[in-house]
């Protein structure tokens, strides 16, 4: 896509995202202050002083404008943006009361399902995932499995969220790669201004007099959409990538979502209750600065990213691609390990 020609041709379009954008920002944080909507410091936490949680917010809002003005509306759109809003409703509540687990677990798959059976977009085939020859075709399994990717997709980007910035480039870089396959179409633009909205929130993020944090409306505004692109763009007509290919789209998120997990389950915890162990975590307790650490994930995940687009190009074998994707997962998985030791172990020493 040459997206100086796609800047020059929407030029209006542009500049009420670039002026729309930090107004409606500056605005909602505004309301979230004097209306107690923020994140206040704990000892999970990084930062010293509340933050206001509307980023989610602002985001949804721009997003549902953009779609219209953008000429994106389809039946895959309208849906996906109905059934955002419905996430993002839910993500403050949880931003306030902070709901269990059951009830944010419960609107994501409700709102999956508007998708699946409004937009009819749904899982129904992996590909030559396991052997060569046999399709992988879900049949009765595609609803169920769509809803689990979808939701573990979700919430992967959402335990991202816990430095400034981590998760809208989480969802940035694979969106940008998107949008390049995508080619020029309203889609392909209409995702273009959302990821400079996301551009636009990280420099607001990053400041200190006008910080303002994603929230959980945010984070799973994020994720839902992620997830449900990967689905859309992997499946059926509008396929531009292999299903195996979504997977290193997402490769780093997922590893640090199934490392987790897998942690707190062997340690007798719930693997949905919140900790420091988290990939950031790790280079945070080795001392680095929060923007060291930012880089060095953002890196890796292009990595990831990269493997995946370059496998593509190869033409390189979906079974193949998805075993050496478990392999790394298991690498991953005793690296990342062996340095929370190594850590804890110099801690005890000091």
């Amino acid at each position: 896509m040459n997206f100086s020609l796609v800047f020059i041709n929407n030029y209006v379009i542009l500049l009420a995202t670039l002026i729309g954008m930090p107004v409606l920002l500056y605005l909602l944080r505004l309301v979230a202050l004097n209306a107690g909507l923020v994140d206040v410091p704990n000892a999970r936490k990084i930062h010293a002083k509340p933050v206001p949680l509307i980023g989610g917010l602002a985001l949804f809002i721009m997003a549902s404008l953009l779609l219209y003005f953008t000429n994106a509306v389809n039946e895959f759109s309208f849906y996906l943006i109905i059934a955002t809003g419905l996430v993002v409703m839910v993500g403050l509540l949880d931003d306030i009361y902070q709901l269990s687990a059951f009830w944010r677990f419960l609107v994501q798959i409700t709102a999956s399902l508007i998708i699946i059976y409004f937009a009819k977009v749904q899982l129904n085939t992996f590909g030559l995932l396991l052997i060569p020859g046999w399709e992988m075709n879900l049949g009765l399994l595609a609803i169920p499995v769509t809803v689990f990717g979808v939701v573990g997709v979700i919430n992967a980007l959402n335990m991202a969220d816990g430095i400034d910035g981590l998760a809208a480039m989480t969802f940035c870089l694979p969106v940008i790669v998107i949008i390049g396959m995508n080619g020029q179409s309203a889609m392909s633009l209409w995702l273009l201004f959302v990821v400079i909205c996301v551009g636009v929130f990280i420099i607001f993020n990053k400041t200190i007099k006008y910080k303002i944090f994603l929230g959980d409306n945010g984070s799973l505004l994020l994720g839902f959409i992620l997830a449900w692109l990967l689905v859309y763009f992997s499946q059926g007509e509008t396929a531009i990538f292999k299903p195996v290919t979504a997977l290193y789209l997402v490769a780093l998120p997922i590893y640090d979502t199934i490392f987790v997990m897998l942690r707190r389950i062997l340690k007798g915890k719930s693997p949905f209750k919140p900790d420091n162990t988290h990939l950031h975590h790790l280079f945070l307790a080795q001392g680095w600065s929060q923007t060291k650490v930012l880089l060095m994930i953002v890196v890796c995940q292009a990595a990831l990213i990269l493997l995946g687009v370059v496998f593509l190009n190869m033409g390189l074998a979906e079974y193949y691609q998805f075993y050496l994707f478990v392999l790394m997962s298991i690498i991953y998985y005793f690296l990342v390990k062996k340095s929370w030791k190594t850590v804890n172990h110099l801690k005890g020493a000091q």
